[in-house]
């Protein structure tokens, strides 16, 4: 009588065990998620999003890379030609994402759009530590340039988000 309460026992916890292992697996390609921030259905839609999204950016690199090369600090007008070309970049990204999220099914776009939800949560914490933190910043970093030069690490802060948002994606996927 006792053996047979333990076997139904360790059944019923394995038949849990095998729940809960089907549940954490998802149905969505794990290095999509992580790299293109997209869930790898390779629809007409993500693969837009996902091409326009990469050349946009290596136009923007590669404008940087020979704004850059030429003589630092570059001059003035190479500068703001600089800055409006990645304000373009970081308009046209969202644009195009929020033409990919219009694509998608109902639990996919919740799973999106709760990850971004989480990401700016995140962004919000970091950037409350790192005002908390600044008045320390002239103990920790040397400033050898001017302050306007600062103004080039906004769009790598964006693409750090995005690595935050992409691993949000990853847990939500686990999760439903």
């Amino acid at each position: 009588m006792l053996y047979g309460a333990i076997c139904e026992a360790n059944v019923m916890n394995a038949e849990n065990q095998e729940e809960i292992r089907d549940h954490e697996a998802s149905r969505w390609e794990t290095c999509a998620i992580l790299f293109w921030g997209a869930f790898g259905t390779k629809t007409p839609a993500e693969r837009r999003y996902i091409m326009r999204s990469v050349f946009a950016a290596a136009v923007v690199a590669a404008w940087v890379g020979l704004a850059f090369s030429k003589k630092f600090p570059p001059p003035h007008w190479v500068m703001i030609i600089t800055l409006l070309v990645v304000g373009a970049l970081m308009t046209y990204i969202p644009w195009e994402m929020s033409r990919y999220l219009r694509q998608l099914d109902e639990l996919a776009r919740r799973m999106q759009l709760e990850a971004m939800a989480w990401t700016y949560l995140t962004g919000m914490v970091v950037a409350g530590w790192l005002g908390v933190l600044m008045p320390l910043g002239h103990l920790l970093l040397h400033w050898s340039y001017p302050r306007q030069y600062l103004l080039l690490i906004i769009p790598f802060l964006y693409f750090l988000l995005e690595i935050v948002r992409a691993g949000w994606l990853y847990h939500l996927s686990r999760r439903y």
